[in-house]
């Protein structure tokens, strides 16, 4: 079946290639680093432990575990990532770019596989895992996570995307939920916790605001990873509260900057852009990468998108509510539900459904200590680890 996935996925790469590279003289993602896309980098390096992570939020959150897991399985890590805004946040790493999932091209990727290769929570790329696996190279899915669409196209598939699950030596899923979903293709299959969970404070910068050369009094109010279906409700929030807030607000993807300064524009509301290096007023946009935990330290509230839109799944809450934040989500977090459930339990986020819960909860937003929910998040992390180190010494 592999070779007919293979097949199928030549074929069609033939047919489409004019579009994606006419596409790619107007898309910068797309264009990024193309060629990688279909004759990969080596990775030169002997004796490592693969780690595979698709977004730049996959790849923050994996950074930030990275010490733990090379101290305990006593190798290098390599990353090998999927998107452009990864990649480039893990520029100073051992990383290189994922080629299009064709078999063959793994041979050029890879002179000396790696000792183990770690998957991040939904990355089942069947060539990928059926070339590493063929190689000896022991296999974990790490924070696996499956939405009920995905179950479904995987039930469907089952022929290939079920057998790609079952070369996995271990799956460690993120909640019950998913476990159960996996444990229908891979019988190896337990519960960690959300890997995201474990975060670590930084400590915050005392020049933080004049680090974004912030001169407000105001409290600050963060729209974080807002897509562009989502940027109307944005411009309304930042219209109703600006005069209460200063407000940052965050794209989702940067490319939809342009979109989201048209919608502010519009409403006549006077805006900077972070990359301008200019004092903002009362709304900066952050138009640069790797910069929201810093806003996070020294902001009051937050608002998670992605929660907005029915198309959309949710983001991680977990980062605000690290420094504190009073935090907001709205009523689209599948990808979160049980970690939604169990801060909405605490208290620690209010979940809403309309503008007009938005501005009633920031009227009067509410101190938060999320420290002692914190600290009981490290067996998350030992559970990845241990189990991990098991795989990797196991015969």
């Amino acid at each position: 079946m592999l070779i007919v996935y293979n097949a199928i996925f030549a074929i069609s790469l033939i047919l489409f290639l004019p579009f994606i590279l006419i596409k790619s003289l107007t898309d910068k993602r797309l264009r990024y680093r193309i060629i990688d896309r279909f004759w990969p980098k080596t990775i030169k390096k002997e004796d490592y432990i693969l780690f595979h992570v698709s977004s730049f939020g996959e790849a923050k959150t994996i950074l930030n575990i990275k010490d733990y897991f090379e101290k305990s399985l006593n190798r290098d890590i390599v990353f090998s990532v999927f998107t452009d805004t990864a990649h480039k946040f893990l520029n100073k790493e051992h990383a290189v770019l994922s080629p299009i999932d064709l078999y063959p091209l793994y041979f050029k990727m890879f002179r000396h596989p790696p000792k183990m290769a770690l998957f991040f929570e939904t990355e089942i790329w069947p060539s990928y895992i059926h070339f590493l696996k063929k190689r000896g190279v022991k296999l974990v899915l790490i924070n696996a996570r499956m939405s009920r669409s995905t179950y479904k196209t995987f039930k469907r598939f089952r022929f290939l995307f079920g057998t790609a699950i079952r070369q996995f030596d271990l799956v460690m899923a993120k909640s019950v939920t998913d476990s159960k979903k996996f444990k229908q293709f891979n019988p190896n299959t337990i519960v960690c916790g959300n890997i995201k969970q474990f975060k670590e404070r930084r400590t915050a910068k005392s020049n933080t605001k004049s680090q974004f050369l912030i001169d407000s009094d105001k409290p600050i109010l963060v729209l974080a990873s807002f897509h562009i279906e989502e940027f109307d409700l944005a411009v309304r929030i930042t219209s109703a509260l600006s005069d209460v807030f200063f407000i940052v607000i965050a794209p989702r993807h940067l490319e939809d900057v342009q979109d989201l300064e048209r919608e502010l524009k519009k409403r006549g509301i006077d805006f900077t852009k972070r990359t301008a290096k200019q004092k903002p007023k009362d709304v900066l946009i952050l138009d640069s990468m790797g910069e929201l935990e810093d806003v996070y330290s020294i902001s009051k509230a937050c608002i998670i998108g992605g929660s907005f839109n029915e198309k959309l799944k949710g983001h991680n809450p977990i980062e605000p509510l690290v420094y504190n934040n009073f935090t907001i989500c709205g009523p689209y977090m599948e990808s979160f539900e049980e970690e939604l459930n169990q801060l909405k339990a605490l208290k620690l986020i209010e979940q809403v459904s309309s503008l007009d819960e938005i501005l009633r909860a920031l009227r009067k937003p509410r101190d938060v200590d999320a420290s002692p929910y914190f600290k009981n998040l490290e067996y998350i992390l030992n559970c990845y680890i241990i189990n991990t180190k098991n795989i990797l010494t196991k015969n």
